[in-house]
């Protein structure tokens, strides 16, 4: 199961899909930064931001919630 954070500010939750390299590009200062890909639960939409901004603080890891049988809820 991936691991689910919420954002501190907008209280909105995610999983974490992957962790990815950013390939060389134009974008010059992101050359070789891993990025974290992670969906949005409420809407499903996929979001990328640089490894380093998603772990700033700005979100913080939550549990999943599983009953007492063990049954994801």
């Amino acid at each position: 199961m991936a691991d689910r954070y919420r954002h501190k500010v907008r209280g909105t939750t995610y999983r974490i899909l992957f962790e990815a390299a950013k390939a060389s590009s134009v974008i010059h200062p992101l050359d070789g930064m891993t990025m974290v890909v992670y969906q949005a639960e409420h809407d499903g939409l996929v979001w990328v931001r640089p490894a380093l901004e998603f772990f700033d603080g700005r979100f913080e890891r939550i549990a999943d919630d599983v009953g007492p049988t063990g049954d994801r809820s």
